[in-house]
């Protein structure tokens, strides 16, 4: 099924909601703490109460969009995002606000588990591909624009107004969801989420040999784009002394060619297939993996040096996990929802995971960085040659390819 433009810039919107929800206040946290009469510390605790919320959520969440269908599920996130945006925005305390956000995570999860179960259940594999890149196109706007959007908001009215805009942004989502969005799983797929029927589906999930190749693949890319994340602030403006306006310049330009190469990717799936173009995303990631490998070992390499590396790694991450999402979903028809719950805790977790550890690992150089992205960038090359497409050496004839 061809999916229409206006549809599109819907479900990238609904998957936009978390990163406009986690990028758009960062600007405004110190004057969070100091407005509520708190610490940094507590203040920085609402972005990660978020995504653990976001993460664990997920796996109930999806397994509720199967047994209910897509636009309930939806729907109800929608309606507890905007009301814990509400809550946010009149919170007079911090404890209030760590409330809030929980709700707006849960509200988020439930939206952004659901949106690949809906594509998967209009698209076949290749489709999917191009859909899914799209909509990735689409979302990467939230990183890009977010914090700038809330900067200006907190300078001109205040950080509660960065709460309210989020509020807004919810209910156009919701505008355009009941608007142009129907129901895509129909009553007879549904099954029953009880327990023991969700505990077996993640157990069938984790015994699917390819699946679980294109699962970790996603998942190690994601994890080293959040390795960018936590360490460039320090590498860039207080080791290299980068004044902050032009550190947002280069974090734009991963975010722009990341674009381009998922809007190439969107337009060339559906002749190259998304396998080949997932291999050809990967091999990049593995070669600036090693790029950042060597200049680990360099010891203090050069800023442009270390610009370019992380440009060739981060600038194919759309194509690698559109593709690796779309390959992972076309397993799972029957339990779309529970798979892309699965397949988002993975990829959220493995992304907390190695942001802790490099944030533990700081020394005061470029290591941490170096090290962490290299090693995402190294298994996810090797997720996908040992368990989606095993080197000759390695697979026996009779190896079981899936679970």
């Amino acid at each position: 099924m061809h999916i229409r433009p206006p549809i599109l810039l819907t479900l990238g919107l609904l998957s936009g909601l978390t990163p406009f929800a986690i990028d758009m206040y960062l600007p405004s946290l110190p004057t969070i703490a100091l407005d509520l009469g708190s610490s940094i510390d507590l203040a920085q605790l609402t972005v990660t109460i978020y995504l653990g919320v976001f993460a664990l959520a997920q796996l109930f969440l999806g397994p509720l969009s199967d047994a209910h269908g897509r636009r309930a599920t939806i729907g109800g996130g929608l309606a507890l995002f905007c009301l814990g945006s509400l809550g946010c925005a009149l919170a007079g305390t911090m404890e209030t606000l760590i409330a809030a956000r929980v709700v707006q995570a849960l509200g988020g999860a439930a939206v952004a588990v659901t949106v690949p179960a809906l594509v998967r259940d209009l698209c076949e594999k290749d489709e999917c591909a191009r859909v899914l890149s799209l909509v990735m196109l689409v979302m990467s706007l939230a990183p890009l624009l977010a914090p700038s959007i809330g900067g200006l908001i907190v300078a001109q009215v205040g950080w509660h107004w960065v709460f309210i805009a989020l509020y807004g942004i919810g209910l156009l989502a919701i505008g355009l969801f009941l608007r142009l969005l129907p129901e895509t799983l129909a009553p007879a797929r549904r099954h029953p989420a009880d327990l023991g029927r969700v505990l077996r589906n993640y157990l069938q999930l984790l015994r699917h040999r390819t699946g679980m190749g294109y699962l970790l693949t996603g998942a190690f890319s994601f994890a080293g784009m959040m390795t960018y994340i936590v360490t460039a602030p320090f590498v860039y403006i207080v080791l290299h002394g980068v004044p902050t306006a032009w550190f947002g310049v280069l974090f734009g330009i991963n975010v722009a060619a990341a674009m381009v190469t998922t809007l190439l990717n969107a337009r060339l799936v559906t002749r190259l297939g998304a396998e080949h173009l997932l291999r050809l995303g990967l091999g990049v990631q593995v070669a600036a993996a090693l790029l950042l490998l060597g200049l680990a070992a360099w010891g203090t390499p050069p800023l442009w040096a270390i610009v370019v590396a992380t440009l060739l790694y981060l600038g194919v991450a759309g194509m690698v996990l559109g593709n690796a999402m779309a390959g992972y979903m076309i397993h799972f028809a029957p339990m779309a929802g529970t798979a892309s719950a699965f397949s988002g805790a993975a990829r959220f977790g493995a992304g907390a995971v190695v942001g802790s550890l490099v944030s533990l690992a700081h020394e005061g150089t470029a290591r941490p960085l170096l090290f962490g992205m290299a090693l995402c960038g190294l298994l996810a090359g090797a997720g996908y040659l040992w368990l989606v497409a095993p080197p000759r050496w390695y697979a026996r004839p009779d190896a079981p390819q899936e679970g």
